[in-house]
């Protein structure tokens, strides 16, 4: 047995020591393929790694870690860098997840009958359609019934909560069933990635390609997550060159319009705008008691309407506080064995409604307080006139309306006399940049937010 290097003695302590600091997955993912390559008299630790991307991102999020694990190990202070082009060939590669389930007939033809991690109950059937998300399932249903002809790529946005996954899951249960030898590949934004690192980690970048590619409809929830992962943006966007020209259907999520996505390249901004991008809002009563209804056929326990009426008018911004509310007085009244009272449902759902109210910040609570801040009218902020000292104010007052509210972006041209949703776009995109690079603009909004949601 030949005898192990300083250098490894003291790498293998200090990747003991990060072990126990960070979890598996942390571990797993970015510790354990990190090679020790040298060790010099000037203290200066070489740590190898398979290229740039992964070179950086553990310069930005485990620098400090990983030099206090080596000085510890050498009992000294030491420097490090990395070093790419290494690769662990001996390392067992991590078992690749299924994403989309195929099983072979006695005619060894292929076809779905199943998408493992999409969620059965996410159907078409089960979803409700109400004035705030008629168009978005329209869109989805057209999509499923002619993928990579109409509307591609899909892009659909709105808060969280309000059944943008149900959508996109119900658009590949729908091909699924219809479609024969056709690939189908949901993952979140964050699944994405994560198969990406491992397949850079493992040296399988052209196993992921072949099979990100080889598909026949891409669905991506929340796609805001490739904000400023620039090299995970270069191979989505190659990704959906790919795929887009083979006339492969793609469908994104994401928690705001491509625009106002801050961190994305405007060469993927504009292929995202390429297709159709639609909105879902809040459900109005009338929908939320629809909801309320259809969810309840699958309770054993049923709730008189005055109580669902109760839940649906006290619980307006999403539909999974929505359900939750319900999930839990059905749960209630099936444990205790006793009837739901209006009492009983007050008491019960005390503290969702408080958090409901803790939460809900209107439009012109926004206009009110940045009015105030900067000492002008609220006129003055829905009028037409355009000094600096009006139309800074203006843009900051659209800003948070955006950020703290649930409204749509014609909802707040409106709100702001009759703008388009192009201009409140541009007034988004203005202060987040203005906030990035000014501290002063971002003092002042912070403030003002705070106060807002603390009002």
């Amino acid at each position: 047995m030949h005898d192990v290097s300083l250098k490894d003695k003291i790498w293998l302590s200090a990747r003991d020591n990060l072990r126990q600091r960070l979890n598996e997955d942390t571990y797993n993912r970015w510790i354990r393929s990190i090679q020790p390559v040298s060790y010099d008299n000037e203290n200066e630790f070489i740590l190898g790694v398979s290229d740039d991307f992964f070179a950086d991102w553990l310069e930005v999020n485990f620098s400090e870690v990983i030099a206090e694990a080596l000085g510890e190990a050498a009992g000294k202070k030491v420097t490090f860098k990395f070093e790419v082009g290494h690769h662990l060939a001996e390392e067992t590669p991590k078992e690749e997840v299924v994403i989309s389930a195929e099983k072979t007939d006695d005619s060894k033809e292929q076809k779905f009958v199943e998408i493992t991690n999409c969620n059965s109950k996410f159907t078409f059937d089960a979803f409700v359609i109400g004035d705030g998300n008629n168009f978005s399932y329209s869109a989805a249903k057209a999509v499923s019934q002619d993928p990579g002809v109409s509307f591609n790529p899909l892009f659909i946005y709105g808060g969280t909560g309000l059944g943008k996954t149900h959508l996109i899951q119900a658009a590949a249960h729908e091909v699924a069933k219809t479609k024969k030898n056709f690939k189908i590949e949901y993952l979140t934004c964050e699944e994405f990635f994560n198969f990406y690192i491992d397949s850079l980690q493992n040296n399988k970048v052209l196993d992921f390609r072949k099979r990100i590619r080889s598909v026949d409809m891409l669905l991506i929830d929340d796609v805001q997550f490739l904000a400023k992962k620039n090299k995970l943006q270069e191979e989505f966007f190659n990704t959906f060159n790919s795929l887009l020209n083979d006339n492969k259907q793609i469908v994104l999520t994401s928690d705001r319009t491509p625009s106002e996505i801050d961190g994305m390249e405007s060469r993927l901004v504009s292929r995202f705008e390429n297709g159709l991008t639609t909105d879902v809002q809040p459900p109005g009563l009338e929908t939320r008691m629809a909801i309320l209804r259809k969810k309840q056929e699958e309770q054993a326990v049923k709730l008189d309407d005055d109580i669902l009426f109760f839940i649906a008018s006290r619980i307006t911004s999403n539909v999974r506080r929505l359900e939750g509310a319900l999930i839990r007085l059905t749960a209630f009244s099936s444990i205790a064995g006793t009837a739901i009272s209006m009492d009983i449902a007050e008491r019960l759902l005390h503290p969702i409604i408080m958090q409901e109210e803790v939460t809900k910040v209107t439009i012109e609570m926004i206009q009110k307080k940045v009015a105030e801040y900067y000492d002008l009218r609220i006129q003055d902020l829905l009028g037409s006139k355009r000094p600096k000292n009006i139309a800074h104010p203006r843009m900051v007052a659209m800003y948070l309306s955006r950020e703290l509210t649930e409204n749509s972006l014609p909802e707040i041209g409106e709100a702001f006399g009759g703008r388009t949703h192009a201009t409140v776009i541009n007034a988004v995109n203005r202060i987040r940049i203005g906030r990035a690079k000014d501290k002063k603009v971002d003092h002042s909004v912070s403030l003002i937010q705070r106060q807002l949601q603390n009002a």
